[in-house]
């Protein structure tokens, strides 16, 4: 007989060991299928595994679309250091070789390299630095005129209202709004006299300088029409500043021509804005400009071929009602236009979903993303940071892929309840390890859902090196 004292039963690994489980095929679908949500398929960016099934767990909004995935927009949650923003640079860089465009607004700074920890990520893709903004400008930052030419002039009448009314912390009232826009449209005309763009300075003065006939024709006074724009113009001051005062808030970033050296054809466009105050009335606006701008600018129709659609040929699909669609291009040989998808990345996003005025223009974005070929991908730590306005409950509601790292007991139960997931996974949020989230695309709950990094992607996208001793190895996910 042996002897109980060889089993050792009370030692560590007779307490942890496990004894294999043999089954045969069909008992292991029995007892994966009732927890076992569906693949996504094949096709897409490679995440990692789905630790249920072991099986590879492979995501894109563009080729999930419509089985079962409405949109393909994007929040991902988590505490600190759990993987957050390992997921969303592999995720990234994994699209871009699929052909996809990103551009991404960095909030996150990495003090030890001073500048945003996209900036190492997108000069390996494009070998483009970043475009930094810096408060009062100095070498190598970028300013963006929000009454550059490029945007379409009644989406600059919307976006300069917006700056002002910003910086006002509410609303114009219709006599202001009016002058205002007498003011932009004089300040058009002045400036394309001189032979250049106009600037926000141009409006400034435009409303302390109003024309009679413009007075007239709004049967105001002269003096009347000076009154209703004075309080803008000070605004506009106090956030542009002035030769004689460089202390305004959008000095050196809003306030003169566009200087934005940046490729829109690139496949990584970093805008880094990590020197900008976070919360203040700075980053808002220059959020709100920065977006105004990638809606005119960067998201135009453009075919996979690199080519628009009205170099392809228009096939007519429905003869009785005319009916037709874009097909191929014989110039650059392309079958049959194919929209470029795009992918849009918020870092430290609360700054925007918890700001009512962004939410609602970013709202755009996300309602017609679809129409876009357009992914929206906002990062943040909990959902408490984000406040509960009508417009922020709007943006959530159209993030139809949610990814959630651990989260602490109050934070999760939180999550889970404004989320409307099920009640079970409030405590299995708890208990995700570092790099495992729980996915919910669409309708479908993916448990455990494990990222892994090769290691050629694990220096470009470790972001915790502060807290880093020099013998510890890179993790698997930062």
């Amino acid at each position: 007989m042996t002897d109980l004292l060889d089993l050792a039963p009370l030692s560590p690994m007779y307490e942890t060991v496990r004894r294999p489980l043999y089954t045969e095929t069909t008992t292991s679908q029995a007892l994966y299928l009732p927890i076992a949500p569906p693949a996504l398929g094949s096709a897409g960016a490679i995440i990692g595994r789905e630790l249920y099934s072991g099986k590879a767990f492979v995501y894109c909004p563009f080729s999930a679309f419509g089985d079962g995935l409405p949109g393909g927009n994007m929040i991902v949650l988590g505490d600190t250091g759990q993987g957050k923003s390992a997921l969303t640079k592999t995720y990234a860089a994994r699209q871009i070789r699929l052909g996809r465009q990103v551009v991404v607004l960095d909030t996150k700074e990495q003090k030890e390299r001073e500048e945003g920890e996209w900036a190492a990520l997108g000069r390996s893709l494009t070998g483009k630095a970043p475009v930094k903004f810096v408060p009062g400008g100095g070498r190598g930052a970028a300013c963006l005129n929000p009454m550059d030419p490029a945007i379409a002039g009644k989406r600059q009448v919307e976006l300069v209202r917006t700056i002002v009314e910003l910086g006002l912390g509410k609303p114009l009232g219709e006599f202001a709004g009016s002058a205002l826009r007498i003011a932009i449209r004089r300040a058009r005309q002045r400036a394309g006299e001189l032979g250049r763009a106009p600037v926000l300075a141009d409006v400034a003065a435009a409303l302390r300088s109003p024309e009679e006939s413009d007075a007239t024709a709004k049967k105001r006074t002269q003096d009347e029409l000076l009154g209703d724009g004075l309080e803008t113009s000070y605004v506009l001051d106090r956030l542009c500043g002035s030769e004689q005062d460089a202390t305004g808030d959008l000095t050196g970033m809003l306030d003169g021509p566009t200087s934005l050296g940046v490729d829109l054809g690139a496949d990584m466009i970093v805008f880094d804005l990590t020197k900008v105050p976070s919360g203040g009335v700075a980053m808002t606006i220059l959020v709100a400009v920065i977006s105004v701008f990638l809606e005119e600018v960067w998201l135009r129709p453009l075919c996979e071929c690199g080519t628009e659609p009205g170099q392809h040929d228009r096939i007519v699909v429905d003869a009785d009602s005319g009916a037709w669609e874009l097909g191929p291009n014989p110039g650059s040989g392309c079958r049959r236009y194919t929209q470029r998808k795009r992918i849009l990345v918020c870092e430290e996003a609360w700054h925007i979903l918890g700001t009512p005025q962004l939410a609602s223009l970013l709202e755009k974005f996300l309602k017609f993303a679809r129409g876009y070929g357009l992914s929206c991908i906002f990062i943040v730590h909990h959902l408490s940071d984000i406040d509960d306005s009508p417009e922020t409950q709007a943006a959530l509601k159209m993030a139809d892929t949610i990814v959630i790292y651990r989260q602490k007991k109050a934070e999760a139960e939180a999550t889970v309840a404004r989320l409307g997931l099920p009640s079970w996974t409030a405590e299995h949020i708890m208990r995700l390890r570092r790099g495992i989230a729980l996915w919910k695309v669409g309708e479908v709950v993916y448990p455990g859902v494990q990222h892994l990094l090769v290691e050629a992607e694990q220096h470009l996208c470790f972001s915790s090196g502060s807290m880093t001793d020099l013998t510890t190895a890179l993790p698997d996910a930062a």
